[in-house]
């Protein structure tokens, strides 16, 4: 007999050997290539990050400078011209179209800038859609995405369209739906972005107390200063290169290159 398609995705991945520290993501000399005709653009020239679980990784970098390709990469939104990504010692280019559709819907939970929520639905149905598609039961569903609204705030909104919720909720809306399928790794690109900076502190301090209690790991994109103090290290890209990481404590957010 054939074993459940959840079952075979899930032996993929196997848990790291006793005494290995739980590397969830590794970048080793990520190369990418964009060619248009003759002309070639890199975008990542060999990037080689870890990021272990529980942590929470900021990028920040200038226009251009290929922080958005490595988010890409290291979240399996792309493939990489050259080098290896591994999400839990696994090699994603070795995955087929299903294999790769399994990961993202169940290993990884993605949060927008412009929160991509489905206008029509409300936020009941936009959380349980994920979980509909990872083939959770209607019922199942239901109370997770009840207890996943409340938890970021939003129990007196279920009912509710993106349409009639302030721009904090629907990024609270955005990260209920992105813990939807209890993801391992949460990958937000620039979430405050979009947000005034009261509704921004908001954001951050709700995405650092679901990491301490959900203990997922989270890589985020962005320029956001109380961001930054708030992850446990800051990974600098310039001109496709990893060019520094350092923890807060590390930092001087006073110079001028954060002003």
């Amino acid at each position: 007999m054939n074993q459940p398609a959840t079952a075979q995705y899930e032996n993929l991945f196997k848990p790291p050997a006793q005494g290995e520290p739980a590397c969830v993501i590794r970048a080793v000399d990520v190369k990418k290539v964009y060619r248009m005709g003759s002309v070639e653009t890199h975008a990542l020239r060999g990037a080689t990050l870890d990021v272990y679980k529980g942590e929470y990784l900021s990028i920040m970098g200038p226009s251009g400078s290929g922080k958005s390709t490595l988010f890409n990469m290291i979240g399996a939104l792309d493939k990489p011209t050259s080098g290896k990504v591994y999400i839990d010692q696994v090699d994603i280019a070795q995955l087929n179209h299903n294999e790769l559709a399994w990961l993202r819907c169940r290993k990884i939970g993605y949060i927008f800038q412009t929160f991509n929520l489905i206008q029509v639905m409300t936020c009941l149905e936009n959380v349980t859609l994920p979980m509909s598609f990872a083939g959770l039961d209607d019922e199942t569903a239901r109370d997770k995405a009840v207890y996943l609204l409340r938890l970021v705030g939003l129990g007196h909104r279920l009912l509710h369209k993106p349409a009639e919720l302030s721009g904090g909720q629907q990024q609270r809306l955005a990260i209920a739906r992105a813990l939807a399928n209890s993801p391992e790794i949460i990958l937000a690109d620039e979430p405050t972005g979009n947000l005034d900076l009261k509704t921004g502190e908001e954001m951050i301090e709700l995405l650092a107390a679901l990491k301490e209690k959900l203990g997922v790991t989270i890589v985020s994109a962005t320029h956001d200063l109380k961001m930054l103090k708030r992850s446990d290290r800051i990974l600098w890209i310039e001109d496709g290169r990893i060019v520094r990481m350092a923890r807060p404590s590390e930092v001087d957010f006073n110079s001028g290159e954060f002003r």
